[in-house]
């Protein structure tokens, strides 16, 4: 599989979550391959969010550390309680230390040249039925390909779909 590095700003700060949804909608359809996404907002505060589809913080690496503890400790005889409880604390470090999704500070960097109001889609994406995919993706006009690594073909007919504006590549 190739999967391609794409980052795509839009108007507004809903629009990126509501193209990760489609996305993920395409996905269900076999007409992409989603293997990781962000959605990053610059807010109307001049505060940068990003959430990552394949990071976990601290809270999300304790639940996980904690139920796999509670099964490990049952399964082995040390105690659920005792197993939850270690797994919980080494999920909690592991999930700040880490990274399984996007360069974190790639993310950052797109926050930050992002204009206030503003939201990007960063997504490793492959696309495996391009027309579907493009027809899907033509409903969210006034897009701007910030960076892309696609073919000339593939990038001219997503520029099309999202009425991009130009291309500026934060390389």
């Amino acid at each position: 599989m190739t999967y391609e590095l794409l980052v795509i700003s839009f108007p507004g700060e809903g629009t990126a979550d509501e193209v990760l949804t489609s996305l993920r909608s395409l996905e269900s359809e076999a007409a992409v391959d989603l293997e990781s996404s962000a959605v990053i907002v610059h807010r109307e505060n001049d505060k940068v969010s990003i959430r990552e589809s394949k990071d976990y913080n601290a809270q999300q690496g304790a639940l996980v550390g904690a139920a796999g503890g509670l099964l490990l400790g049952a399964l082995f005889g040390k105690g659920a309680i005792k197993g939850a409880l270690l797994g919980a604390g080494a999920g909690a470090v592991s999930g700040e230390f880490i990274d399984m999704g996007l360069d974190d500070e790639f993310l950052k960097e797109v926050g930050d040249q992002l204009t206030i109001g503003h939201s990007a889609i960063v997504a490793m994406v492959e696309f495996t039925h391009m027309e579907s995919a493009l027809e899907e993706l033509n409903r969210f006009d006034g897009g701007t390909i910030l960076h892309h690594e696609l073919s000339d073909e593939a990038y001219q007919m997503l520029s099309e779909a999202v009425e991009d504006k130009g291309s500026n590549s934060l390389e």
